[in-house]
């Protein structure tokens, strides 16, 4: 399979594959379509907002370009954090903004959960022997599992990592999460690159399993990713993915958008001037 197509199947979609692909908990859930609750583990930092986006409209704003795109130096979270997209991607904004870190480093001291992993166990009618996981971490706490082992974690989410980033720059990290697309947009244009979760096929998933964790219930997906977003044009991205290191990787807009919906709105930064 060609390096760019490489998905990131994190957690024991392991032992087998069959882990959480197999062992789903089908849900018509889908998270972008309404507030999210604390009961279903994705977060929303603003559920009092509701943002509905035409994905066609949102360069169309007077406020911005329609074009823009910054260079930023890509940077591959493999082989050593196959799970690492997210501290992979906080790497490169740290780069972006004048302050180049070790992607280990930040690895090390990013806050971690330390749930550990619970499996269930059935058997499904061709007599295969089929994983859920029952019990684990919550990325909204932490990283959930390990960032090192290929199919041993799962990831973590915006607000531990916002609050990761306000340790590394005092005063200046922006919890964009909850925010409309364009808003993420006219950050972009503002020179400063912002980190957005979405789906490693930057498009919407029905793949989405449920686990218990100390604070509730935690609904994931098994294609959750982040990437940082670097530019924009008409009906088009540009994103440093840290699935294949490539920089300004093209992707439509339209279905990002909708991933992004997905995950809960999430989106991380620096401020553009310091406050």
């Amino acid at each position: 399979m060609a390096r760019h197509h490489r998905r990131r199947f994190r957690l024991g979609w392991f032992v087998p594959l069959a882990l959480l692909a197999g062992g789903y908990l089908a849900t018509s859930y889908v998270f972008g379509h309404q507030p999210v609750s604390e009961a279903t583990g994705l977060p929303q930092r603003h559920p009092q907002h509701h943002h509905h986006v035409d994905p066609h409209s949102v360069n169309k704003a007077s406020a911005f370009p329609t074009h823009y795109l910054i260079h930023v130096p890509p940077l591959d979270q493999y082989p050593q954090l196959p799970n690492g997209c997210e501290v992979t991607s906080l790497t490169m904004l740290m780069t972006a903004v004048g302050h180049p870190m070790n992607k280990m480093t930040l690895a090390q001291e990013m806050p971690k959960d330390p749930t550990r992993l619970v499996l269930t166990s059935t058997t499904n009618a061709n007599g295969q022997v089929v994983h859920h996981v029952k019990y684990w971490g919550n990325p909204n706490v932490g990283f959930v599992g390990s960032v090192y082992q290929s199919g041993e974690g799962y990831g973590i989410y915006h607000g531990p990592m916002f609050h990761f980033l306000n340790q590394l720059l005092p005063g200046r990290a922006e919890d964009l999460t909850g925010d409309s697309f364009s808003t993420l947009l006219h950050h972009v244009a503002q020179g400063i690159p912002v980190e957005a979760w979405t789906t490693t096929t930057f498009q919407p998933t029905n793949d989405w399993v449920t686990w218990q964790s100390p604070e509730g219930p935690v609904t994931a997906t098994p294609l959750e990713h982040a990437v940082l977003i670097v530019g924009y044009g008409p009906g088009t991205l540009y994103v440093n993915n840290p699935l294949n290191g490539e920089a300004a990787e093209k992707v439509p807009e339209g279905p990002f958008i909708q991933s992004w919906r997905q995950l809960g709105k999430q989106a991380i930064t620096v401020k553009a001037t310091k406050s």
